[in-house]
């Protein structure tokens, strides 16, 4: 297996060589604030493993969405299984039922506000301060779903000086970005701010049965602030929303050997990046919210309040399989998956955070958050044509020969009370003690049936969701999803104690080693895609994992050296799994979500920063990963499975991120040159089936970009995945084999930006 660090440096070497100019002033890095502890701190001053990106560091790698977090961040990705919908993994820990039920292993918070769907999660990445990764459980502070780590993304706030700032990039693909802010005071304590992003592009797949583009993007997002100072307080009014409306992510087949192949190949696929699906997807998002932040002071702390509601509504549309079925014999050629979702979340969070003389500081909070998600799915299996199943218009030559009509909703409540506390004996030794009580209510409705072998330009189903479409019968049959109509209303609730204490000893004042124990906890709930009335009514425990984690942060050379390591291991129970598997009376199948065994995994992580120079530096970071699953019994469409031993999914041993960047003062302004290799190792895309991988894969980036003299005026030529590398970001197995997703493909541009 190939080093991918040295791989990296030594392809790197001749623009060190060049880079490495003799200068005589070396720079010192900066400190970094975070909130990764709900208190304002040095990054190298906290026990737990962060990655923070800076504005400037966000501008220069060209991070616009949350999928382009991972590349800087060790052990984190992020794969879209379909368009706007999210998978974060952190350290191997990843949840791919987006089920109305169940939850995401990784908590996203913007501003202090948890967004927890999928739908939800990858928004833009615009006007912000800076995004913190705190990689493992962060269940003391950060809560529930926080079992594989948190996001903490802290927008720009408005300021008291009038800001005006614009950009706009164009690029090959169809590439528009355009965007733009105010912010300045209102009066002498209130100041405001809004700001708006836009990107789109063109197709990144090809259809090439039905001569379409698919994996597109258009999306607009707006975020509007109003910040109020008192004498004692701080108010924040935030409000913020997004459209997204793109094609589908054009699915493909990807085992070498699998059936699939042979089919696209024989409808014209002859390459990358293409499909031969006899239907296109779509995918149309809004989603939007609305908080409120108070911090009040006082003479022993501070006392925060934070009030948010948020929305969203999903309908989209995806071929699952990427190629016409009818060419293995079957009467059918695509399992079609139509997908109307709304989400509602409530949530309030009342804070004290501590500020006392004496070597004891701590933080206390309650907090209270309730879901309500209701969708509508229809999954049929067609022949060639379309048909739009929700809205009941006959817009081809489509045959409905199988269908499930399903209803799920759910309603999450949750109420927890949390502390933390730090000691510091000395000015070398600190020590930690934290806990957080968790309870969880679900409850849960499935509303399910099938209509087999009929063509209905009303089609419909059993139960008030569905009372205008005339009924459909067929349950049963052989080609159905699912062998039963039923409804049911399960609930359960769930109680957790996530504890956890670390150790801090400083033997110098720039350098920390640290050493903690802790707990995450994700939320129990209801399978998404279950396809009996017994699998649908049961659910699935709630998944634990206790870490444990020893590590260095460390500034040297008159601050101009920054390295941090941080070694884990990590022991999960009750993980939950989903994967393609059968149901009683059906010879097709569904997804199933279970819980399996026990993981561990096993790693380390190695964050480098380094200014040899004044006008260069080097920054990095190197992540190793080893995972295991015991007591993996799978039943499968062929049988039960022991797979024990496994890998996890999306686990990738070895990652790596190396980035060279170099500044040239000039009397104009200032040239700024980036250089970034990027690597990701081989990684499981199933449990049982080998075949089913993620290929290793390496992306170049690079960046040239000129600043005015008076800092107001910036153009950028830039390019990703300057080497066009075919890479597969996302992949599953569903009945005849491996199905994909592809990555971007080269892209390259040019952005003018304007601020004063």
């Amino acid at each position: 297996m190939r080093n991918p660090l040295a791989v990296a440096i030594r392809r790197a070497a001749a623009v060190t060589a060049i880079s490495a100019v003799s200068m005589s002033a070396v720079a010192q890095i900066e400190e970094i604030v975070v909130t990764a502890q709900h208190r304002a701190e040095n990054v190298q001053d906290i026990p737990i493993a962060v990655t923070a990106l800076g504005a400037d560091e966000l501008k220069k790698a060209d991070i616009f969405d949350a999928g382009s977090i991972a590349q800087h961040t060790p052990g984190l990705s992020f794969s879209e299984f379909s368009p706007g919908q999210a998978i974060p993994s952190l350290r191997g820990i990843s949840s791919a039922d987006d089920g109305a039920g169940l939850d995401n292993s990784v908590a996203l918070f913007l501003d202090g506000v948890y967004i927890g769907r999928g739908a939800s999660i990858n928004f833009d990445m615009f006007d912000l301060e800076r995004v913190e990764v705190l990689r493992g459980p962060q269940g003391t502070l950060f809560g529930r779903n926080a079992i594989g780590g948190a996001i903490n993304v802290v927008s720009a706030k408005p300021t008291d000086e009038t800001k005006l700032k614009a950009g706009v990039t164009v690029g090959n693909e169809g590439i528009v970005r355009y965007q733009g802010l105010v912010s300045g005071a209102l009066s002498d304590n209130v100041f405001g701010k809004i700001s708006i992003n836009h990107r789109e592009h063109d197709g990144y797949v090809d259809n090439v049965l039905l001569g379409t583009e698919l994996q597109d993007e258009d999306q607009t997002s707006i975020r509007a602030q109003l910040r109020v100072e008192a004498e004692s307080s701080d108010w924040l009014l935030s409000v913020d929303t997004m459209e997204d409306n793109r094609a589908d992510m054009g699915r493909t087949g990807v085992t070498d050997n699998a059936p699939l192949s042979a089919i696209m190949a024989a409808n014209g696929v002859t390459g990358p990046r293409q499909n031969a699906a006899s239907k296109d997807g779509f995918s149309d998002r809004e989603a939007s919210g609305i908080s409120l932040q108070g911090d009040i002071e006082f003479d022993t702390g501070t006392l925060t309040t934070i009030t948010a509601y948020r929305t969203a509504e999903t309908d989209w549309e995806m071929a699952s399989v990427g190629a016409p079925l009818g060419a293995l014999g079957l009467p059918f050629d695509e399992v079609m998956d139509d997908i109307q979702e709304e989400i509602d979340t409530f949530s309030q969070e009342i804070r004290w955070t501590s500020n006392l003389d004496g070597n004891f500081n701590y933080t206390a909070g309650l907090y209270f958050f309730t879901e309500e998600t209701d969708r509508t799915e229809i999954f049929r299996i067609t022949k060639a044509g379309t048909f739009d199943g929700f809205r009941a218009t006959d817009v081809g030559s489509q045959e409905i020969i199988g269908n499930e009509y399903a209803f799920t909703g759910n309603e999450t409540t949750s109420y927890a009370a949390y502390w933390q506390g730090t000691w510091e004996f000395s000015e070398q030794l600190h020590l930690t003690l934290g806990a957080r009580y968790t309870v969880d209510e679900k409850d849960y409705t499935a509303i399910s049936v099938n209509c087999d072998l009929v063509r209905d330009n009303d089609p419909s189903v059993v139960g008030t969701q569905f009372e205008n479409f005339a009924p459909c019968g067929g349950v049963g049959g052989s080609l159905n999803i699912i062998a039963e109509a039923f409804e049911v209303n399960p609930s359960d609730d769930w109680n957790d104690f996530s504890p956890k204490i670390a150790l801090q000893y400083y033997p110098t004042d720039d350098v920390m080693f640290f050493a903690s124990a802790s707990k995450g906890f994700k939320s129990g709930g209801f399978a998404g895609s279950q396809g009996v009335e017994a699998s649908a009514s049961t659910p699935v425990d709630p998944e634990t994992a206790l870490n444990y984690e020893v590590g260095f942060k460390g500034d040297f050379m008159d601050n101009s050296l920054r390295m941090n390591l941080t070694a884990f291991y990590t022991d999960y129970e009750d993980l939950q799994v989903v994967r393609f598997g059968p149901v009683p009376n059906s010879s097709f199948g569904t997804f199933l979500t279970t819980n399996i065994g026990e993981a561990e995994i096993t790693g380390a992580e190695l964050e480098v920063t380094w200014y040899p120079t004044d006008n260069f530096y080097i920054k990095g970071f190197y992540a190793y990963m080893d995972s295991e699953v015991s007591d993996l019994i799978i039943e499968t469409t062929s049988g039960v499975v022991d797979a024990s031993g496994k890998g996890l999914r999306s686990a990738p041993p070895n990652s790596s991120n190396l980035s060279f960047n170099y500044n040239v003062p000039m009397e104009s302004g200032a040239m700024d040159f980036r250089l970034e290799y990027s690597y990701s190792d081989e990684q499981r895309g199933d449990y049982i089936d080998d075949r089913i991988t993620l290929d290793a894969y390496e992306l170049w980036d690079a960046r040239a970009a000129w600043t005015s003299a008076d800092e107001q005026w910036e153009v950028a030529l830039w390019g990703k995945n300057l080497m066009d590398e075919d890479y597969i970001s996302h992949q599953y197995v569903i009945g005849p084999g491996g199905i994909g997703v592809w990555g971007a493909p080269r892209t390259y541009g040019l952005t003018v930006n304007y601020s004063m």
